[in-house]
């Protein structure tokens, strides 16, 4: 039984620092979740519009993603269609009216967490919530040390360094990431450029502030390069 115990307050533990993005038209309702979610993380985003949603993504970075199927505009499964070319793992549900299963057959191929009918069952949302909270732990490497000692906390977006707290910037996480997953390789400045700009490079200067400013953050040993190869991240 403590076991069980133990496992549910590492979830909701979880689930306090992850980005959760959540999308619904209806003002009212939209206030009323809202309020809900705050329960469980403390950084929700709540926006009414796929459109908004896609301006915001990249700042915002979200863990969870909550999403009306009925969206004016672009639909709710047009925009996890959106979602899902770069982004395999955002835990994903959506909230719907419809309970149609062909019509959520599609929904289903997008690697969707679950789905809630309207209108929502907060016990079923606490539930769904959390098994998304484990999906992200099971996607997650939560906490890296790198050579120079210092330590990345995932959940926190923040690296301690020296006894110091440095909070990481959307840009900063992303490069991160993605040296982390390709640790045991060279990355390409053009593969790690293209990661964080999509079609856009983004200027040469841009780049290599960034990499200047994650290296005063990490460690600059932390972070091999070799001209004309690539980057490497150096974990201890």
């Amino acid at each position: 039984m403590s076991y069980h115990v133990e496992n549910d307050f590492s979830l909701q533990t979880t689930l306090k620092s992850l980005h959760i993005l959540y999308i619904e038209d209806d003002a009212s309702i939209r206030a009323t979740i809202t309020k809900v979610l705050h329960y469980f993380s403390d950084a929700i985003l709540a926006l009414e519009s796929a459109e908004e949603a896609i301006k915001a993504y990249e700042d915002f970075h979200p863990d969870i993603i909550i999403c009306d199927i009925n969206l004016p505009g672009m639909s709710g499964i047009d925009f996890v269609k959106w979602v899902r070319q770069f982004d395999e793992k955002s835990q994903i549900f959506l909230l719907t009216a419809y309970t149609d299963k062909e019509y959520l057959l599609e929904a289903v191929k997008l690697s969707l967490v679950d789905y809630l009918t309207k209108p929502i069952d907060f016990t079923m949302l606490e539930k769904t919530l959390k098994n998304a909270a484990r999906k992200v732990i099971q996607h997650k490497t939560l906490n890296v040390q790198f050579i120079s000692g210092a330590i990345y906390c995932y959940q926190q977006r923040s690296v301690t360094y020296h006894n110091t707290i440095h909070s990481l910037t959307a840009k900063e996480v992303k490069l991160l990431d993605h040296l982390i997953s390709n640790q045991s390789r060279m990355t390409s400045k053009e593969e790690l450029q293209k990661s964080l700009w999509d079609e856009d490079m983004g200027s040469e200067s841009a780049f290599k502030s960034l990499v200047n400013k994650l290296r005063s953050k990490i460690g600059k040993e932390s972070i091999e390069n070799i001209s004309g190869v690539g980057y490497r991240i150096l974990l201890a």
